[in-house]
């Protein structure tokens, strides 16, 4: 289990969290301002992040 840190490039959302196997689990996502928008989710890959991100911008 390592700590890491996604960045979605086009929104800049960044999700922080425990990642295993590519699964990123107690996440902590960040808007471009640095503002915490959501806590401990899961993404079961880092495509599932990066679709999540750009559909949270699209709402």
């Amino acid at each position: 289990m390592s700590l890491e840190l996604w960045i979605e490039p086009r929104t800049h959302i960044k999700a922080t969290g425990q990642v295993t196997g590519g699964k990123m689990t107690g996440a902590t996502i960040d808007d471009s301002n640095g503002t915490t928008i959501d806590r401990d989710r899961t993404f079961n890959s880092k495509a599932d992040f990066l679709s999540w991100a750009r559909q949270r911008t699209t709402r």
